[in-house]
């Protein structure tokens, strides 16, 4: 959760360390001349870390979002998912990132004293962090309801619309503490001739341990019941692929082999997939959950020192790593989707442009031949022939995962 301890409260004297000990350390005098929070070489390290990470979580977010923008094909109610989960990953790689970096980087508040700056940063981080978290909490269940449960009426765009809308109110209901509970502090330092104004955007929560408690609010809801429900929902996907694809094979011998090991191929991608999305969500978000709750529950005043500051700012890079890694879990591992940025980019191969249409005649030619024989189509063999489906039937199980 993008709730940051370094933001302190009324009753920490991180604040006015400056008062305490600049007389005696002139290195800390100058971090606050220079409004330094972090020495050499950690400082430029940590600024290129962050850069590299805004730059790849923005091009792979942007590549998603334009990708349904300019092809109607792709704006399935599927699709609308996946979009707001870019939307919200590119907010993390615009805003929170750069945001968060500010704040480690600094001894205090850059931005001037503008109370509602400071207030709109803090629900600002929270709300596209919490928007992220369920958008892949809503994939998951949309898939989970698609192929465990197919005779049930496919969600349409108006219902897929009514969910995001509910998915960034409940994302800002639960950010909205982090609004209420920041304030600005302002003091002026004098240095001899000249003054120095310091502003210190603080937490100041009206109950005793508040920020604690909202760390455990914050581990439960943005970490702890989305893991369990993407981790439940894609073990019982994998169970039923498994199950439903066990059997149901028709024609010779020679035929249902080849077919078992093509699908034993797509469901074993398939379940890497799956369990690949549940470990990178629970191993890119634990460190920097544990990492705050530890910080809130503690009164040493040593997490505000350089080492746990850079140790701090080592979680939140991994938790931001997420932003980075949704695009090629729910872009690139799509057909369509990847489709779609090979021609974005312009990177579309040889053989594709040359032989378009011989993939179509074989296709066709595969399905007559199956009529001919009175067999049924190969549920994903046909599948791979069409280049967008509406992934609404019984034979798109796995393409729901990896096309749709």
């Amino acid at each position: 959760m993008e709730h940051n301890y370094l933001m302190i409260d009324d009753t920490s004297n991180s604040s006015y360390d400056f008062y305490n000990y600049s007389d005696g350390d002139p290195k800390l005098m100058e971090r606050y001349i220079k409004n330094k929070g972090i020495d050499e070489p950690a400082y430029s390290t940590l600024i290129a870390l962050y850069c590299s990470l805004i730059l790849m979580g923005a091009l792979g977010n942007t590549l998603v979002i334009v990708s349904v923008i300019r092809k109607p094909a792709m704006r399935t109610p599927r699709n609308m998912f996946i979009v707001n989960l870019a939307v919200a990953d590119l907010l993390l790689c615009t805003i929170t990132m750069p945001l968060t970096l500010m704040e480690i980087l600094t001894k205090y508040f850059p931005l001037g004293n503008s109370l509602f700056i400071c207030k709109l940063i803090g629900i600002l981080q929270a709300t596209s962090t919490y928007v992220s978290t369920i958008s892949i909490t809503a994939i998951a269940l949309d898939r989970y309801q698609v192929i465990v449960y197919p005779t049930r009426e496919s969600l349409q765009l108006c219902g897929a619309a009514l969910i995001l809308l509910l998915i960034w109110m409940v994302a800002i209901m639960l950010a909205l503490p982090l609004f209420i509970v920041r304030h600005l502090i302002h003091h002026t330092v004098e240095l001899g001739v000249d003054n120095l104004d310091i502003n210190f955007c603080i937490e100041n929560w009206p109950v005793d341990h508040g920020r604690a408690y909202y760390s455990i609010f914050s581990l439960i809801f943005q970490y702890t019941l989305p893991i369990l429900i993407v981790s439940v929902a894609y073990l019982r996907i994998s169970f039923k692929l498994r199950y439903r694809y066990a059997g149901g094979f028709i024609g010779d011998e020679a035929s249902q082999k080849s077919r078992r090991e093509l699908r034993g191929r797509r469901l074993h991608r398939t379940n890497v997939l799956l369990c690949s999305i549940a470990i990178i969500f629970c191993i890119s978000w634990l460190p920097l959950n544990v990492f705050n709750l530890v910080a809130d529950l503690s009164t040493n005043q040593s997490f505000t020192s350089q080492p746990m500051m850079i140790c701090y700012a080592v979680c939140h890079m991994m938790g931001m790593s997420s932003a980075c890694s949704n695009p090629i879990l729910y872009g690139c591992l799509n057909e369509n989707f990847w489709k779609e940025f090979k021609d974005i980019l312009c990177i579309e191969s040889s053989s594709e442009n040359q032989r378009p249409s011989v993939k179509k005649t074989s296709f066709r030619k595969s399905s007559q031949k199956s009529q001919n024989r009175g067999d049924k189509p190969d549920l994903v063999a046909g599948a791979r022939g069409l280049d967008y489906q509406l992934c609404n039937t019984v034979s798109t199980d796995m393409t729901v995962l990896t096309k749709c």
